[in-house]
Order: structure tokens, then C-alpha cells, then sequence
């Protein structure tokens, strides 16, 4: 066979599997790729993989790991948080800022935004909780473990209720995406405003009332996080179908079409290509 021929072969079996992958994946699958209701459609998105699949699990094994903290599983609490540091830093740290890095690529504003948001939350959290660092011992005077500090508390509580605020906006956002999308973001709102209860608890009261009095407190959120984690495995197991072509009978409550159908300019331009068409 001549250099030509097999160059002739190789792009034809290559246009052969486009094809292919073109019939296994519909539009309804595809659109459950992304976390935003128009999904992109420039050259990126047809030569890169999606980014998607990965940040969801990045979002969702520290973040399990966590709530099965607040609620106590299996003797677990708090103080269990420093043996999951290497989760917070090394897969949800790493794995959403790449995932948001990919999405910054394809236009995907909103997924980037949130991405990278959690990634650097995880990434903060596990630095805190990190002994290497001992900022939480460092606050330890008077023979008040640092743990119990107001001052160290007063810090995280005020952390927790910014970051209640950030997902209170993420809500709105999500409001054209998907049902669990929402869901997820809006008991996030729950789960950072109790643990900033909590913290301010532990501040002004450490003594063994007090500190009983936040774990209950530790104990809701841990509730309302483990709502946001179904959510979150729900849409892990819709992006995993979808990205590989597997049937899945599970809804996606899709939102596009029924919040605010047609969208605004200012959205249609947030993602890749849209600029190119626009302009064509």
C-alpha cells in the first residue's frame, strides 16, 4: 500500500469513528456534559474532552468526606477533618482547579468560576487543618486549646458566611441549569451557615455546653451537605453516562428551557465559538 493510500485509509477510518461518536451521543446527552444551560460549541469543545466529569469528583470525594465527618460516622467528628487533608489538597484542590482551568478554555464561565472557587476552598481548608502549618495550635493561650479560640473561631465563622454568600449567588445562577444543579447550591447555603454558627459557638462558649451545643449545630449542616452530596453523585452519574455514551434512565430535570427560555446576550457570548458565529 502507497504513502498515500494509507494516508487516504487512516483519515477515512478516523471520519468513520467521528461518525460513530456522533450517533452513540445526542444532544441531550452532550447538553448533561455541562453545568450551564447552553453548552459550547466552538472547535475547542469537539477537540478537547470535557472537563466536567472531573471537577464534579473533585468536588464530591472531600466533600463526602467531610459530611461523614460532621455527622459522626463510624466515631468520626471534627477533629477527623486533619486525616483528610490530603483529599482537600490533592484531589479536590488539584483535580477542580484543572477541571476549571479546561472549562476557562472551552468558555464555560460559570463551571470555571465555581471550580476554581471550590478548588481554592479545598485547598484552604486543607492547609488549615494541615498540622504541618499549626496555624490552629498557634492560637492556643491560657491553657484554651487553639481549637477553642475566639479568635480562631471568629476567622472561620466569618470564612463560613462569606462562603454562604458565594453559594446563595451560585443558586442564582444555576437557576437555568438543571434541578439538581440548584438543589446543590442551595443547601450549600445551609451547610456554610451552620458551620459558621458553630464556629461562633465554639468562639464565645468553650466550655463542654458549648462545645456539645456546636456539634448539634455541626451535626445540621452535616444534614443539609449530605443532601448536596446526592445531588452531586447524581449529576457525576449522569456526566459519566453521558461523556461515554451509556444509556442512563435517570431525569436531568433540565431548567433551560423552562427558567427564562430565551436567555440573555450577555449569555449566549460566555461561551466558545459563540463569538465566531455571532460574527459570521
Amino acid at each position: 500500500m502507497s504513502p498515500t493510500a494509507a494516508m487516504n485509509k487512516t483519515d477515512s477510518d478516523h471520519s468513520e469513528l467521528s461518525r460513530q461518536m456522533t450517533v452513540q451521543l445526542s444532544s441531550e446527552q452532550y447538553e448533561r456534559l455541562f453545568l450551564q444551560p447552553q453548552a459550547a460549541k466552538g472547535d475547542l469543545a469537539k477537540r478537547l474532552g470535557n472537563p466536567t466529569l472531573l471537577g464534579l469528583i473533585g468536588f464530591l470525594i472531600p466533600l463526602s468526606t467531610t459530611v461523614f465527618c460532621l455527622l459522626q460516622f463510624q466515631g468520626s467528628s471534627t477533629a477527623s477533618l486533619t486525616s483528610i487533608s490530603g483529599s482537600t489538597y490533592f484531589i479536590g484542590g488539584i483535580a477542580m482547579n484543572v477541571a476549571s482551568i479546561a472549562e476557562f478554555i472551552l468558555g464555560n464561565t460559570f463551571p470555571f468560576a465555581v471550580f476554581m472557587t471550590f478548588g481554592c476552598h479545598w485547598i484552604n481548608l486543607g492547609y488549615i487543618a494541615d498540622p504541618l502549618h499549626g496555624i490552629v495550635a498557634s492560637y492556643t493561650a491560657d491553657g484554651v486549646p487553639g481549637a477553642l479560640s475566639q479568635g480562631h473561631n471568629a476567622g472561620q465563622g466569618n470564612y463560613n458566611v462569606v462562603m454562604a454568600i458565594v453559594c446563595f449567588i451560585f443558586t442564582i445562577g444555576s437557576l437555568r441549569t438543571n434541578v439538581p444543579l440548584v438543589v446543590l447550591f442551595f443547601t450549600l447555603i445551609f451547610l456554610f451557615s451552620f458551620v459558621a454558627a458553630a464556629d461562633y459557638q465554639l468562639g464565645f462558649n468553650p466550655s463542654a455546653a458549648g462545645v456539645e451545643h456546636a456539634t448539634y449545630y455541626f451535626k445540621i449542616a452535616g444534614g443539609f451537605g449530605f443532601v448536596t452530596m446526592l445531588m452531586g453523585w447524581y449529576l457525576a452519574i449522569l456526566a459519566t453516562c453521558a461523556s461515554t455514551g451509556v444509556p442512563c434512565p435517570l431525569p436531568d430535570f433540565n431548567l433551560s428551557q423552562k427558567v427564562f427560555p430565551d436567555g440573555t446576550n450577555a449569555q449566549m457570548t460566555e461561551h466558545a465559538g459563540a463569538r465566531v458565529e455571532n460574527h459570521a
